[in-house]
């Protein structure tokens, strides 16, 4: 269980980088978005001769189609969530992030049949509302376009979950990510420098006003998500997209209890109860994959 753990404090020290970056430098999503991907591929290309491995039957037609929907999704929903959480305060799209461990739960518990323990995913549920819960504040039901797409979000995420966890009988986790970070590049690059600027009217791309910390943070960024992304392709290997899923939920609370010690803001009991009530469902779940 060291493995989705570790996933989590990874996961946990990204989300709060990604908001230095994004809030206090004001880089702007789309460069972020480009050179951070870039970086991953590059870390990814590096480590790939000790870690990489894929099976010959990944070439084939069926395999090839998925691989690339799970390129497409991965692009929309991280143009989709970097461009929510740049446009949006952090409050508005809180409790549309919180929910992602409940839709990825609850989709991967129809797409993966082996996936279908009842204990578990009664676990992953519990789990994912008492992190909603803690952060359930004064919430209206009215939705700006920024905001609807981060809810689109909640569905493209889990959708690539259950494709990466068909993928990875072929693909070590390594290799999968590797292919998957460049295909996003690619994609990223084209509609950024060809496709926004002249039907969107984005301004064109460019890194004029980056500074030398800024590509520091994004490379420091990508090294922390290649960390994150295959330690948690090889838990949905070795425990399953659900429970895999149950222990990422600890990562808001690990965001959360390091903001306050960094920045010294008041503990709140419904944060230390969710952390609570999601080590029990951890520890339940675990005993339930145990027997």
């Amino acid at each position: 269980m060291l493995i989705p753990i570790i996933a989590a404090f990874a996961t946990a020290a990204g989300v709060i980088m990604d908001k230095i970056v994004l809030s206090y430098q004001k880089v702007g999503h789309r460069q972020f978005l480009v050179i951070v991907f870039f970086f991953l591929f590059v870390l990814c290309a590096i480590l790939y001769p000790f870690l990489g491995k894929i099976d010959p039957r990944a070439f084939s037609s069926e395999y090839l189609f998925l691989l690339l929907l799970i390129i497409f999704i991965a692009s929309i929903y991280n143009i989709l969530f970097y461009h929510g959480v740049e446009k949006e305060k952090i409050i508005e799209v809180e409790l549309i992030i919180m929910l992602t461990p409940l839709s990825t739960i609850l989709i991967a518990s129809i797409f993966l049949q082996a996936e279908r323990n009842l204990t578990v995913l009664l676990s992953g549920i519990i789990a994912s509302l008492a992190l909603a819960i803690s952060h359930l504040r004064h919430y209206h039901l009215s939705f700006n376009i920024f905001q609807r797409g981060l809810l689109l979000y909640l569905i493209l995420f889990p959708l690539e979950a259950v494709l990466i966890k068909n993928l990875l009988s072929l693909y070590s986790p390594l290799a999968l990510y590797l292919i998957r970070t460049f295909g996003v590049f690619v994609v990223l690059s084209f509609w950024y420098l060809f496709i926004a600027p002249y039907f969107k009217g984005e301004p064109k791309l460019t890194f004029s006003n980056w500074k030398a910390k800024n590509y520091n943070w994004c490379l420091a960024i990508a090294a922390l998500a290649v960390l994150q992304m295959v330690l948690t392709y090889y838990a949905y290997v070795d425990f399953g997209v659900i429970f895999t899923t149950i222990v990422l939920t600890l990562a808001p609370i690990l965001v959360y209890l390091g903001s306050t010690i960094i920045l010294k803001e008041k503990l709140k009991k419904r944060i230390i109860l969710a952390a609570a009530i999601i080590l029990a469902c951890i520890a339940y779940a675990n005993l339930a994959l145990a027997r």
